[in-house]
């Protein structure tokens, strides 16, 4: 049965080729400093050097490499992105479980705190959060994209699991004497898994935009390079304006790439799942 699903997905289009710039992107970001050696950080070349076959994306003010940038930006982005989304999935996933296998009390206090966290303005908690701290390493940046992003898929999960609590196999478990926590690993979540997974790609597309524009209102990490970083370096030496178009519309081409095929793997996805959506 999964091999079939899988075999029904991979016959999406919009499925299969975001996955392919996804992957392409993502080999590029991993394999890529290994094939292009340059330091990204190094100072050795002429100051806004334009492409050429010494340096294929040109160099920025500072006479850095562009191209090693950005293949240390890509791997930088995708770190960030991937481990802030589990970590937004985990604190939303625990929340909504507990909601809504425990209900009453527990849930009406669980929900009033996402409801809390989800008004504020989730940029301004991370920009508050990331300007307390002076050194800001990927893990830092990550976890503040994290505890800060999960109210929404608390909320989702939640909704989901009241549907699923009313289904006839959950009152079995219950008549069986099953505790609420196997209940919820065993009938529950399991049932949820390809909205869990989609829940996981929106949170990555949105982890690294945010980290994106942390770094270009600089608050983003303080050492490494990631797109956000680049784009936030040329922003500030008004790249724009000045022309230098091999700076800025790499990184922000990659970020766009990769953003916007995260969405359609979750649009992919959630059409086949959803009988309403399926049936058109």
């Amino acid at each position: 049965m999964p091999s079939r699903i899988l075999l029904e997905i991979f016959k999406i289009k919009k499925f299969t080729i975001s996955l392919a710039i996804i992957l392409l992107l993502l080999f590029i970001g991993l394999v890529g400093p290994s094939i292009y050696p340059t330091d990204p950080f190094e100072a050795v070349f002429r100051p806004e050097d334009p492409p050429s076959s010494k340096n294929p994306l040109g160099t920025d003010s500072y006479g850095r490499d562009v191209l090693a940038q950005l293949l240390h930006g890509i791997r930088m982005s995708l770190y960030i992105g991937f481990t802030a989304s589990l970590i937004a999935l985990a604190i939303g996933v625990a929340i909504g479980s507990i909601a809504g296998v425990k209900g009453g009390l527990t849930d009406e206090v669980l929900m009033s705190v996402t409801n809390v966290v989800l008004a504020l303005p989730s940029i301004l908690l991370m920009l508050l959060i990331a300007a307390y701290f002076k050194y800001r390493d990927p893990m830092l940046v990550s976890i503040i994209i994290g505890v800060t992003s999960w109210p929404w898929v608390a909320r989702a999960v939640r909704a989901q699991l009241l549907s699923l609590r009313a289904r006839e196999f959950v009152h079995f478990s219950r008549m069986a004497g099953y505790s609420d926590f196997r209940i919820a690993v065993e009938d529950l979540l399991p049932n949820m898994a390809a909205y869990i997974f989609m829940a996981l790609v929106l949170l990555m597309s949105g982890a690294m935009m945010a980290e994106a524009g942390l770094s270009m209102i600089g608050v983003g990490i303080t050492r490494g390079a990631s797109l956000g970083i680049m784009l936030y370096w040329a922003q500030m030496l008004e790249a724009v304006r000045r022309g230098l178009w091999w700076w800025f519309v790499p990184p922000g081409s990659v970020l766009v790439a990769l953003s916007a095929s995260l969405l359609m793997i979750s649009t992919a996805l959630d059409e086949y799942f959803s009988p309403r959506l399926k049936g058109r």
